[in-house]
Parts: structure tokens; sequence; C-alpha cells
């Protein structure tokens, strides 16, 4: 008997090898589930810890910087060690922006009253933004809206059916090529091929796009181009000729994501006076 008739739906019912399939199938959902949802959840502490520990260092040093609010040039040497040690730590913090960093090292060479309040101002926006996803994963964990809570139900089985969505395609390929004789090296076969690696590359994008959400606008463009990937395998229902086409633009989808990447900001990049430049400067009269 060939191996993908154990997988017809008339054999499933009602005989012993479709009670035992069946309980296998439940066996292994319960345990992707479970595994899943505890993953999320320890992905949530983990994240708040993470958070609890950027907000510390950022809280201390914001309160500092606000009882001397007009420093003067001539004070950066009586200027407390605390706090240089405070910018320290939060340059160490582990949720730290590029231009936070930034910020700290243009206040600890300058330390005027320009950069003082271009940190705090800073650090006052991150303080405010972290908070408010504090707020947002406590409120997700413990009371949920009926939304997040029907997606926090329904989310944990997602991989669950995407592996069954493979191993029915792999079933389903393997059948075709020894129930219908296809020999391998044959357009037939390229097309039974193309057509399983369109379905598996939906089936990452898919789970790229639903199982790890990002808030940046980076990545978000990132899933809505997963996404694209996923819904372009739909039209495997026009038939098996359509397969090249379909991987051909799923291909294509996937590398316009390499220029979807974050752009370059003027903050990041050398302005007039920026020791930076001087540097480069200094090492292309080097070269010359």
């Amino acid at each position: 008997m060939p191996f993908a008739a154990w997988f017809h739906a008339d054999d499933l019912t009602g005989t012993q090898s479709g009670i035992i399939f069946t309980g296998f199938a439940v066996i292994v959902f319960l345990w992707i589930y479970v595994r899943t949802a505890r993953s999320f959840r320890k992905a949530a502490s983990e994240r708040l810890e993470r958070l609890r520990q950027t907000l510390d260092p950022y809280c201390r040093a914001a309160g500092m910087l606000s009882g001397d609010a007009d420093p003067a040039p001539d004070e950066a040497e009586q200027e407390p060690e605390s706090l240089h040690l405070l910018l320290q730590q939060c340059k160490a913090a582990p949720l730290v922006t590029t231009e936070m960093i930034e910020v700290i090292d243009a206040y600890v060479r300058e330390r005027d009253a320009s950069r003082h309040a271009q940190l705090e101002r800073l650090l006052d926006r991150e303080i405010k933004r972290k908070i408010a996803e504090q707020a947002s994963i406590i409120r997700s964990l413990d009371n949920p809206g009926w939304g997040t809570a029907f997606w926090k139900l329904v989310r944990p089985a997602v991989p669950f059916f995407l592996l069954a969505f493979v191993v029915y395609w792999s079933v389903r390929l393997y059948g075709q090529f020894h129930e219908q004789r296809i020999p391998a090296l044959s357009w037939t076969g390229a097309e039974l091929w193309m057509r399983y690696i369109s379905c598996l590359a939906a089936v990452v994008s898919f789970h790229f796009a639903v199982m790890t959400p990002r808030k940046d606008s980076p990545k978000y463009g990132y899933r809505v181009l997963a996404l694209c990937i996923s819904a372009a395998a739909a039209a495997h229902l026009a038939g098996l000729q359509a397969a090249p086409y379909i991987l051909s633009v799923q291909i294509v989808l996937f590398l316009c994501g390499f220029g979807m990447g974050p752009k370059r900001s003027r903050r990041d990049r050398p302005y007039a006076g920026s020791t930076d430049l001087f540097e480069h400067n200094d090492s292309k009269r080097q070269d010359k």
C-alpha cells in the first residue's frame, strides 16, 4: 500500500490506524499549544524585565539632571561622579537606543546648557515611551480586552496548523510522484517541486508575520511583505501550471525586502564639526 494512502480521509474514519493517528495529532497539538503559550508568556516577562532594567537608570539620571537645570560651563569638574556613573549605566541599559548613546556622549564631552537640555528632553521622551510600553504589556497580561484575549487564545495554535500544512504538502508531493508515476526529471516534476517550495515559503512567511510581530515601521513593512508572499500561494488554486509564476513572484517579493531596510537618519550622518568627520578627513590625508 502506498505511504500516502494512510492519510486519505476514508482510511481515518472507523479504523484503528485512524484512531491512533488522531490521538497522536491531538497530543502534538496540545504539546505545541502549551509550549508556544509558555514561550509568549516568558517573552513578555523578559521584555518587562528589560524595560525595568532600562527605566531604573533612566529615571535616576533624569532626576539628577532636573535638579541641576542650568549648569555653568565651568561646572564640568564639579559635577557629581554619581551622575557620570548613571549616564554610563544608561548607555549599558538593555533597551538603549543609538540616539541616546550619542546624546550622552555629546553631553559628557561638552556639558553645556544646550547639551543638558537635549539630554533631559530625550530622557523624558524615552521614559514616557517605555512606561507606556510597560503598561501595555501588563494590561495585556492581567486585563486584556476581548480582541486581545481571543488572539492570545488562538495564536498558540498557529504553529500546529502551519506544521499540518507542511505535512499535507509533503504527503501530497510524495503521492503525486509515486501514484501518478511522474518522472523526476520532467517539467511536471519540476512544477510539483516549485509548488512545494512555494507553499513552504508561504508557511515560513506567514509564521514570521504572525508569530514575531514588531512595532517599529521597518519591521512592520517586513510583516506586510511576508503576508504578501503567503497570500501569493493562494494562486496555486489556478492549477499546477501556475507554480513557476507564483514562485517567481514570491522570489521578487523576497528580494524587495532587502530594499526596505531602515534609512540612515540625518542624526546618524556626520555633520559640520563632528569628530567623526574630522577623523575621516585625517585618514584621507594620511592615505594621500
